[in-house]
């Protein structure tokens, strides 16, 4: 059986938890509110501050300034330049226009193999028992 104590004090403990939770949403929605009338009050014109303040009347259009000048995106691909190949001797990577241009492109579906397993096998090593 439960102790009764135990049983008890588990109550009060869930209790004490829910009336914090509860308080603090209560809490937090009070404050909500609060903040909503207010900015409803700050935002909202009278109709007292409208015939004080009049808005000024412009007659004259104001030109627009350009800040920043026209800009044009174009979309391109980077260039890719391949300084020297692998075995290349350095007159050849000096002298580009010599070469002929390099198109990179990737393999055929049918030249892609699957790499060959590489299996590990670790030592067995047999402890000796002594029989005595």
């Amino acid at each position: 059986m439960a102790n009764p104590d135990r049983t008890r004090k588990l109550l009060v403990r869930s209790a004490l938890v829910t009336s914090a939770t509860i308080a603090t949403f209560v809490g937090a929605q009070n404050l909500a509110m609060l903040d909503a009338t207010r900015l409803e009050a700050l935002f909202t014109p009278s109709p007292e501050a409208a015939i004080v303040n009049p808005l000024p009347e412009v007659t004259t259009p104001v030109p627009v300034v350009r800040a920043a000048p026209d800009l044009v995106i174009q979309q391109a691909a980077p260039s890719i330049i391949i300084l020297r190949r692998a075995g290349q001797s350095g007159e050849a990577a000096a002298n580009p226009v010599a070469s002929s241009p390099v198109v990179i492109q990737p393999p055929a579906p049918a030249e892609v193999a699957a790499p060959a397993p590489v299996i590990v096998q670790q030592p067995v090593v047999q402890s000796s028992r002594s029989s005595r």
